[in-house]
Order: C-alpha cells, then structure tokens, then sequence
C-alpha cells in the first residue's frame, strides 16, 4: 500500500479514536434498576420516585423498581446500598436525615460521607412557621410572645432529629426563645395539637399548611426558603424576617456506593436531571408543594456535607440524643 495512504489511514483513525472511547464509554444499564425507599410506602418520597419513573425507563431502557427498606432510622435501607454489587443498578433515596445522622447515629455500619456518590438532588419541601392564633398575630408579636420568661411556649415535631425538629430548634437558639420541644410519632398528630393549642408553634412541611391556615386554624408568619412561596406570597422568607442563617426544610435526592463507575453514575445523573425537567414531572411536583431542584451530583454532595455541618452544629448546642 501506499506509504502515503497508510499514513493518512494512521491519522483518520487517530482523529477518530476519541469518538470512539467516548461512544464506547457511555454505560448503559443491563438489568433492571433499583430505587431503594429507606421508609414505608405513601410516604413524601414516592411522587418523586414515580413521577419520573417512566422517563427514566424509557431513557436508561431498563425497568426502574421500587424498594421499600424501612427500619433503623433509614440505616436498613441504606446499609442495603452497601452490600450491593457496585455496577450502578442500585440507588437510594436519601432526605435530610442522611446529613442528620452523621452526628446522632456516629456508630452507623458506612460512612456517610465516604461510602456514597450522590447523583441527583431531587426537590425540596420548604418548612413553615406556623403559629396558634393565639399565641401572635405576626412575627414580632412571636419573637416577644416566645422570649418572655416563665414556663415558655412549646413545640412540636416528626421526631427527635428530624429536619423540622432540628430546623425549629436552630431557630429557637438564634431567636433565643423560651420553648420547649415535644416530639411526636409523625407530622399529623402534631399538627392536630398545634390547632387544639396544645402546642403553641412548629414548623411544618408548606403542603400541611395550607388548609388549616386557610380556615384560620393556624397563622404562618415566616417560610424557610430562599423565596417566597406562590401559596404563601404574603408571607416573608426567614431571610425576610431577620434569621437568615436558619435551615429547615425536607429535601430528597439519590445516591449510589462511592465505587460505582463513574460512567454508570453520569449516565444516572443525567437521566435523573432530564426526567424531573420534564414539564410533566416538574409541573405536577410542583404542584403538590415541592419545589424541583434537579440539582447534579456535585452540588448535591455540597449541599450533604453544608446540612452535615449544620446540624452537628445544632445537635451538639441542644444535646439532642436519639435512641
């Protein structure tokens, strides 16, 4: 052959040997996908699991199955990652109390910050303030209400080290307000209290608070958010209000083990941020009180790590323990 052809034959397929590496590197999934819930099924994670689900099927061109894993505080279903083959077919769900348990649960089987790759972060829930009438009729009204001496106000929770507990106790400190922390077993009973006035003030997922305050059963005077809501309009951000600084509210996002390959896990990553985009999914979601985040993987691990800090520092000020 000619030493000329040769030599051109060399280069094209030099030229070309980058699209190929690339076309050869995009992973693609050969059973089907798992979506590990680490709670019970009807809980706030599953519209954003099924929601999307049809598009990532028909993206990732596999099935996309959820698993529910409750128990232990959301370490079954996580520990259930770990002991998963590290091929990019298994994720999890994780919310706020990924970051929370770094400091409550220091003897978890994994490291939370060593162990997982985070891949999407979904949406988020704001939290609100919310007040019996009673108690004020607006935030500085509270801030005297709850700051006077004697027995104090009290509020309640989800639980002990939950986002809305460890939101309403950052904002307690920061306030320096009287008050006392009652927990509950779940969200509906502490509501049911706060307007019986067995409890005076709490922070509630935005979607828990639209009826009861369009009945005038209860008052929001702030949401933690970075803007105000389009449910709430007149009513101000915690920024707004003068504590900028306050945490709260429920995030979702995915995570995978630490080692899959990072192929698998931007081929995830993309799948993911694609499907919530879609006006279908994104509309719906925000319909039923969830703001769509879509966040990519890396600013998802700076948002873990940013909570992390947060509520270690919350957790150590109150004492907060967990059983």
């Amino acid at each position: 052959m000619n030493p000329l052809r040769l030599t051109r034959r060399a280069t094209a397929l030099a030229l070309g040997a980058p699209f190929v590496a690339r076309a050869q590197s995009r992973w693609s999934p050969t059973q089907p996908i798992r979506v590990i819930i680490p709670f019970t099924a009807g809980g706030a994670m599953d519209p954003v699991v099924r929601l999307a689900q049809n598009f990532l099927q028909q993206d990732l061109g596999q099935p996309v199955v959820i698993d529910y894993k409750p128990g232990g505080a959301t370490v079954v279903g996580t520990q259930e990652v770990t002991r998963a083959a590290p091929d990019g077919h298994t994720m999890i769900m994780v919310a706020n109390s990924f970051s929370a348990n770094v400091t409550l649960r220091p003897s978890m089987p994994y490291n939370s910050i060593r162990d997982f790759a985070p891949i999407c972060m979904c949406a988020v829930v704001p939290h609100v303030l919310v007040v019996h009438p009673s108690v004020a009729r607006d935030f500085a009204g509270f801030l005297e209400a709850g700051r006077r001496p004697g027995p104090g106000l009290a509020f309640g929770s989800n639980g002990i080290g939950t986002s809305i507990h460890l939101g309403a106790e950052q904002f307690r400190g920061l306030a320096g307000l009287n008050a006392t922390h009652v927990p509950y077993s779940g969200t509906a009973q502490a509501v049911t209290d706060l307007i019986g006035g067995r409890l005076q003030f709490a922070f509630v997922n935005l979607p828990d608070v639209i009826q009861p305050r369009q009945t005038g059963q209860l008052r929001a005077l702030a949401i933690s958010a970075g803007a105000r809501a389009p449910e709430l309009p007149e009513v101000p951000t915690m920024a707004e209000s003068g504590f900028p600084l306050v945490l709260s509210d429920s995030w979702f996002g995915l995570l995978t083990r630490a080692d899959v390959p990072p192929a698998a896990r931007e081929r995830l990553e993309g799948a993911w941020v694609a499907a919530l985009n879609r006006p279908e999914v994104k509309g719906r979601l925000q319909e039923t009180g969830f703001t769509v985040l879509a966040r990519p993987g890396q600013e998802f691990g700076t948002e873990i790590r940013r909570y992390a800090d947060t509520y270690a520092q919350v957790i150590r000020a109150n004492n907060i323990r967990v059983e």
